[in-house]
């Protein structure tokens, strides 16, 4: 939980532990010296890789590092919303995915899952894979810092769309017919498939439906790349058990997809 005060605080992510004092490095210190403008006595927050998190006050000022003395009590990161969400996007043309990952931190995705699907053009292989894949996390830990989040979300490695479907499908829960009516069996997370050729189920009205159900497993977001999704895919994800939602009368970038789609999911269940 955010604490009264650390809002207006600085934020960074440590590869180290936690303790009485800290040297920073690396870009973390730079990125605090010259983008931040910090100076001698300012506090801030860190988090480190254990999820533990305390205020820091900046003490002395080198060439390459910046001491730190802790000045709060070191407590565990918690999480803000009940439910953990993954995006799972196929990627997009030229550098949108960068775009994509800086926004959806700041909206608190946990999980970030980029994917290659029958009408995806961008298919960077070995080397340029994983390259995008550091470029992405050191894009997710400035937005993170800068939106004042506690947590980095995880990424997994660019994948297949069909053998990610098939290693989510036994995770996933359904949608059920009782007494007439659908509703969330909340028996595993719940795949939104935002669906551009889907024009009756409304996200909104889903969200709805599984908030009703008391459910709290994970919600998983799939978004297609520019074309959207073979008649193939779609089939194959609705066969899983994946839900099909629109967005309303628009068709969305992709980009912008993924921001709708997380801002509809805050507005309804948090």
């Amino acid at each position: 939980m955010i604490r009264k005060g650390e809002l207006a605080m600085k934020r960074i992510f440590l590869e180290d532990d936690l303790s009485d004092n800290v040297t920073i490095t690396g870009n973390d210190a730079n990125h605090l010296a010259h983008a931040l403008r910090a100076k001698k006595g300012d506090q801030i927050v860190a988090v480190d890789r254990r999820g533990n998190k305390a205020t820091l006050e900046l003490i002395d000022f080198g060439r390459d590092s910046i001491q730190a003395k802790r000045v709060s009590e070191i407590t565990k990161v918690e999480n803000i919303f009940v439910k953990h969400l993954t995006l799972a996007e196929c990627l997009p043309k030229q550098n949108k995915f960068d775009y994509i990952v800086e926004k959806v931190t700041e909206l608190d995705i946990d999980k970030i899952v980029p994917l290659i699907s029958d009408r995806t053009i961008a298919r960077p292989e070995n080397l340029r894979a994983k390259a995008k894949l550091d470029r992405w996390q050191r894009i997710a830990k400035e937005a993170a810092e800068q939106s004042a989040r506690d947590t980095l979300p995880d990424f997994e490695k660019i994948t297949e769309l069909e053998d990610w479907l098939k290693k989510i499908a036994p995770t996933l829960g359904r949608y059920v017919q009782k007494d007439g009516v659908k509703k969330f069996n909340c028996k595993g997370a719940l795949l939104l498939f935002c669906n551009e050729v889907e024009h009756e189920q409304k996200i909104q009205d889903i969200l709805r439906d599984y908030k009703s159900c008391d459910c709290d497993k994970d919600i998983i977001i799939l978004i297609g790349p520019e074309g959207g999704f073979s008649e193939r895919e779609a089939k194959e994800i609705k066969f899983i058990g994946g839900v099909s939602v629109t967005l309303g009368e628009r068709i969305l970038k992709t980009d912008t997809a993924a921001i709708s789609t997380l801002a509809n999911i805050q507005y309804e269940l948090n």
